[in-house]
């Protein structure tokens, strides 16, 4: 029998199996990081180089027709592309989330209602798992509440991968991806940018920028520090492993189970934040460690990565008998009480999880951006300022909202008149803008729901 005409030549050679990672069903678990040990410490050797491109999309409401398109199509520039990058920091790691405008504007109610995550109030399943981000009690007057449909966060150890890809995807021309020409990769047409956010995390790198900029306090970054505040953020115990994150793992978030149509999604919140380094670096080690933690810890300023095992969790007696007897809040133990499980947990994969264990998970990444390289709001200022572009994930916004609102600490504040440069480290920094998002399974990254309508 003549088979050559059905053997797929093209593929003899799978350029993504020489570092191949079998892709999780999640999109926010990350194949291919390593861990390193740091004095000890596990901690995450997460991506270096971030980009998070924001857009409308360009799709006339209503048109179930165009949406299914959009979504063949998107689905399709995804895949091609992970055909030619490994799925690994070595290669390219995309995520997509979908902003509250995009279930509104998009998508039918009777399917929104029937299968949107809902969190559990009272015992009792209530409003959507996502709802829009509010301004919190410390955010500044001129906070900007985002409302994009889409946001797309692509991440590597390698810049040029990055860039290639969002060019490929947004920009129309002729594109080579890992040095092999592409077609059928661009969708810009599908949406209308909004914002551009570059940034990095890790290998010296805020040090390096910060000083080559001239940005001040800059040249008192700890050396190897992987964020601007000099402690690491990607300890593996102070990140939620595996699924713990998702709609449906831990029971009482939302009303999610492993065979709903968002199993494996999360709520994301995305938010651009502003440092003040001088001020940071003007407290003494002592004082950025109890600020960044909490009062009761000793390290010295050769460790940047301090524990965070579930026996270092700080509950809430803990947390008050700090704000009593020592006038001051540590930014982790404000938020531990609710990033952390209370009690020894079984989940819905029958998992058995021990109290203390993170299921809070971020992703965030420092920027010089003043805020962005681009927005559509406006040009952007070119002065460099330091920040951090925050992405963090949890089962629900309204899970969200509490842990945020534990970071102002304002009652506790209050009880105890504690000064704002006690209270965890809300006083060194100003969040420019905010957002919301759902982020679906690998499975409906593309336009979820439009298969529905």
């Amino acid at each position: 029998m003549d088979t050559t005409t059905a053997f797929d030549w093209a593929g003899v050679v799978d350029y993504t199996k020489r570092s191949y990672c079998l892709p999780p069903k999640t999109q926010y678990e990350l194949p291919g990081v390593n861990v390193e040990d740091h004095l000890g410490i596990p901690v995450a050797c997460v991506p270096l180089w971030h980009s998070v491109v924001t857009a409308r999309l360009n799709v006339q409401r209503g048109d179930s027709i165009a949406l299914r398109r959009a979504q063949s199509r998107l689905s399709t520039a995804l895949a091609k592309i992970e055909s030619i990058y490994p799925i690994n920091p070595g290669g390219i790691l995309i995520q997509v989330a979908y902003g509250l405008p995009y279930f509104k504007h998009f998508i039918p109610q009777s399917v929104t209602e029937k299968l949107m995550p809902k969190a559990i109030e009272n015992g009792k399943s209530g409003a959507w798992a996502l709802i829009d981000s509010i301004r919190f009690p410390k955010d500044p007057a001129e906070l900007v509440l985002e409302q994009n449909d889409v946001s797309f966060h692509f991440k590597s150890d390698y810049n040029e991968h990055v860039s290639d890809v969002m060019s490929a995807l947004f920009q129309p021309g002729m594109y080579t991806l890992n040095g092999i020409p592409v077609e059928g990769v661009y969708v810009g047409d599908l949406f209308t940018v909004t914002s551009i956010r570059r940034g990095f995390a890790g290998h010296g790198m805020p040090r390096t920028m910060a000083t080559r900029l001239g940005i001040p306090g800059g040249e008192k970054i700890p050396a190897g520090a992987m964020l601007f505040m000099g402690f690491t953020s990607s300890h593996v115990h102070g990140l939620a492993q595996g699924t713990l994150p998702s709609f449906e793992t831990i029971p009482g978030y939302t009303d999610q189970t492993p065979d709903s149509y968002f199993a494996h999604g999360t709520m994301m919140h995305l938010s651009h934040i502003a440092i003040d380094l001088e001020g940071w670096y003007s407290l003494e080690h002592q004082g950025r460690l109890q600020r960044m933690f909490h009062v009761r810890r000793t390290e010295g300023p050769e460790v940047l990565s301090p524990s965070q095992a579930p026996d270092t969790v700080t509950f809430k007696e803990q947390l008050e008998k700090d704000a009593k007897e020592h006038g001051l809040l540590g930014h982790n133990a404000q938020m531990q009480s609710l990033t952390r499980l209370a009690n020894d947990t079984t989940t819905a994969y029958g998992d058995h999880v021990p109290k203390g264990t993170v299921l809070f998970l971020r992703q965030d990444f420092d920027t010089v951006e003043n805020p962005f390289e681009f927005s559509a709001e406006g040009p952007m200022n070119p002065t460099p300022r330091p920040g951090v572009h925050f992405i963090g994930f949890c089962p629900s916004a309204q899970l969200f909202e509490k842990i945020r609102s534990e970071m102002d600490s304002v009652d506790l504040q209050k009880k105890y008149n504690l000064r704002d440069e006690n209270t965890g480290f809300t006083k060194f920094l100003v969040t420019t803008h905010r957002q919301n998002y759902l982020e679906p399974s690998r499975s409906y990254r593309s336009f979820p729901l439009a298969e529905m309508i």
